[in-house]
């Protein structure tokens, strides 16, 4: 049986709020570890704290930027490499969990099964990590020269902040458009078998048609993050509160990231899911 398409409708952005309402939580804590250690090394949010900041940035020279770009309010940075290694294997059994869940109908997060998981889906969790990670990377530095061109082309605050504010939304977007165009990435290298470039131009064309949504989909989950984070930065709230919130921000994305890739991943190949069969045949679940 063929799943329907979401191509033209957004059923597989409700088919994913379903799945993450309904296991989410669960997703959440397998990633728990790994997303609470990232942010010492790896601020998803530095570029926007810039803006409330900038008065009191010393943005002289290029060098001067990029040390408050990425100077951690803490010494601990290596927790942070550790949080990003972890990342790997909680990534992988995430993989597993869910694809199990859709493919038999099964959904357990038994550490009998970790080993098999790690087997199957390390390597594949390593690319996706490094492109995730070199992707955040890539366009907060791009961010960061465009912060010190404007900063030091306009003389005046306002036009700076202008510039800025339209930098960090256009970073932003390109940054969740990238992650869109890959979502796909990672299960055809699973599931098909297929080498790393092969695997990414399929998963490319095969976003054809659906990228705005998928786009719309991250930002429906990103937007009020961010809104708690210009509240934080707008009180002043301090680094201890920035630093909470990258990491409450890790553990919800990454989570609903791949809950988002294996419901597209199934819709767009037509895989029956079996999980919902399941759940139609149970009287006892929840509609």
């Amino acid at each position: 049986m063929r799943v329907v398409d979401s191509t033209k409708n957004l059923n597989c952005f409700k088919a994913t709020w379903r799945y993450f309402g309904d296991k989410g939580i669960y997703l959440v804590l397998i990633n728990l570890l790994p997303t609470l250690l990232l942010p010492f090394v790896l601020s998803p949010s530095v570029t926007m704290y810039y803006l409330f900041d900038m008065k009191t940035i010393d943005t002289s020279s290029i060098s001067a930027l990029f040390s408050y770009m990425w100077s951690m309010p803490y010494s601990f940075w290596y927790i942070g490499i550790i949080g990003a290694v972890l990342l790997v294997f909680s990534a992988a059994i995430t993989f597993g969990v869910i694809d199990r869940h859709m493919r038999v109908g099964e959904f357990t997060i038994s550490p009998n099964r970790v080993k098999s998981r790690l087997n199957y889906n390390i390597l594949t969790a390593i690319k996706f990590v490094i492109v995730a990670i070199a992707s955040l990377e890539f366009f907060n530095i791009v961010a960061t020269l465009l912060y010190y061109l404007w900063a030091n082309v306009f003389a005046d605050y306002a036009a700076k902040m202008v510039f800025s504010c339209c930098t960090l939304v256009i970073m932003e977007l390109c940054m969740i458009f990238t992650m869109s165009w890959f979502i796909l990435w990672p299960p055809f290298m699973l599931h098909t078998g297929m080498k790393t470039s092969a695997a990414f131009k399929t998963a490319w064309s095969s976003m054809s048609g659906r990228l705005f949504r998928t786009v719309f989909a991250i930002l429906v989950i990103v937007v009020p993050l961010q809104i708690v984070m210009i509240i934080t930065a707008a009180c002043n709230l301090g680094d201890i509160c920035r630093t909470v919130l990258d990491a409450i921000s890790y553990a919800i994305i990454v989570p609903y990231y791949i809950t988002l890739m294996y419901n597209t991943f199934y819709d767009i190949t037509g895989t029956e899911r079996m999980d919902i069969e399941a759940k139609k045949k149970n009287i006892w679940a929840k509609k």
